[in-house]
């Protein structure tokens, strides 16, 4: 993946951990992503359904307060199928698991996990799946 395709990739990463959205927020512009963060899931789906194209890419927690990560996927793949998502979560029940599996071009991270060197990784994996 060349710079000028980084440069055009957009991110929203959905996760009711402010710290952990900072942390994001920083290592995106390290790899030099376009990112945009809620901790809300129900305004990141309304951002996503005002402009279905915006993100090449979601990164969400499961476990969130007003919507889980797995109900949100669903309302997002409702209308935009392939979109790489990544879900990651502290510890969920095994069918939990099974199920964010069970979606296409997705990626189960288990918290924590070495957050920096795991993205580096997984999101130019999932952005090549996609293409």
């Amino acid at each position: 993946m060349t710079q000028s395709d980084i440069a055009q990739v957009r991110i929203a990463v959905i996760d009711d951990e402010r710290v952990l959205l900072q942390t994001f927020s920083s290592l995106m512009r390290q790899c030099r992503y376009e990112a945009e963060f809620f901790s809300s899931p129900l305004k990141a789906l309304d951002a996503v359904m005002q402009e279905p194209g915006r993100y090449q890419l979601i990164i969400a927690d499961i476990k969130m307060p007003e919507m889980d990560g797995i109900t949100f996927v669903k309302k997002v793949r409702f209308i935009l199928p392939n979109l790489p998502i990544i879900f990651m979560t502290g510890g969920v029940p095994e069918e939990v698991r099974q199920e964010a599996l069970g979606f296409t071009n997705v990626l189960f991270l288990e918290k924590p996990f070495p957050l920096e060197s795991t993205l580096k990784e997984a999101i130019p994996k999932l952005l090549k799946n996609s293409g």
